[in-house]
């Protein structure tokens, strides 16, 4: 299913992110700073690394188009970084300056989001980058987010094990209390949807302590209320699972556990497809390349382990990633806001 390809161990801390754009990798660490290699040869770019946190990275994601890269820290800042040079683009701060512990865009790229340890959520506008909302989302730690593919709810999940729903302008569509016990540890949309109707229906994954990876199915009905219902309970790991995440054609599920191993599902029935052990200790993250052959792993070993995917796995993505860079690409938000 997946064979060992290399072993990334430039970073000096556990490693605690790692993000793919259709060309570029990029690791985050307790080091404070982010690492950005060709996703080719996975030979690190020249402005690499990446420094101006001031505490350890928690998380980094780049923009759909892979233009620009998101960074958060538990400094309370938020950096975009041209992907090109390395050059900080723009600086956001958090309005309390509480510690960021997760990030992400908005897959039409109209928001970034943040979730803070002190229980809130920030967005900003992403083509002005002034904030839009900054409210509380919960009493507990805000330590995953992830925006539905429709760029038009979200969901976080907190320290405490809730996963909540919301708009953006972060009024709670559902609430699913006790998603996992002890606590959540990520959670991810799929970027498939399938509309029936006035009845639209989305996949969600989320783990956490309790050593459950769990999918679950995201439906709305014309304007009714959200609903969430649980489709599969993953127990393959036999410890907290940290970290979850699709294929970018939603066919396969990935997660990470303090068991040292990734699991590797169909997203579809929830089978078990491929178990990869690598790590020495406790594997925080993983990711997909949306346009060829590779996860990435990383570790508290600080170290990033990529992996081949067998062929013809995830082919469609590349037809899914043309179609996401044509639409962005369009977009010029970049450059900041226009002056008049």
């Amino acid at each position: 299913m997946a064979s060992h390809a290399a072993t990334l161990a430039h970073h000096s801390d556990e490693v605690s992110c790692c993000a793919f754009s259709p060309s570029l990798l990029a690791t985050a660490s307790g080091d404070k700073t982010i690492r950005v290699y060709r996703a080719a040869d996975f030979s690190q770019l020249p402005f690499s690394p990446l420094s101006g946190h001031g505490y350890g990275v928690r998380c980094c994601c780049f923009s759909p188009s892979g233009g620009v890269l998101l960074s958060c820290s538990a400094d309370g800042r938020a950096i975009l970084w041209s992907s090109e040079t390395g050059a900080v683009v723009a600086t956001l701060e958090h309005p309390q300056r509480s510690a960021l512990r997760v990030c992400a865009f908005a897959p039409d790229s109209s928001f970034l989001l943040a979730g803070a340890s002190d229980g809130s959520v920030a967005l900003w506008s992403a083509s002005c980058r002034t904030l839009h909302r900054c409210s509380a989302a919960g009493e507990a730690s805000i330590v995953a987010c992830s925006f539905s593919p429709c760029s038009q709810m979200f969901v976080s999940g907190c320290s405490g094990g809730d996963l909540r729903l919301w708009d953006t302008d972060v009024n709670l569509l559902h609430a699913e209390k006790d998603a996992h016990d002890l606590g959540v540890t990520c959670c991810s949309f799929a970027r498939q949807f399938d509309v029936d109707g006035s009845c639209v229906e989305f996949r969600l994954a989320s783990c956490g302590q309790d050593s459950h990876l769990k999918v679950w199915i995201v439906s709305q009905h014309g304007g009714a209320a959200c609903v969430m219902r649980l489709l599969h309970t993953l127990t393959s790991q036999s410890a907290p699972v940290l970290c979850c995440a699709f294929s970018a054609d939603g066919e396969l599920l990935l997660s990470g556990s303090m068991d040292k191993s990734v699991a590797i599902y169909d997203a579809h029935s929830g089978t078990l497809r491929d178990t990869l052990k690598q790590h020495d200790r406790y594997v925080t993250a993983v990711a997909l390349s949306p346009n060829m052959p590779w996860i990435a792993t990383g570790s508290t070993d600080r170290t990033v382990n990529v992996w081949r995917m067998q062929d013809g796995v995830g082919t469609a993505a590349a037809d899914l990633r043309d179609a996401v860079c044509q639409e962005q690409d369009s977009l010029n938000w970049l450059h900041g806001p226009s002056h008049h």
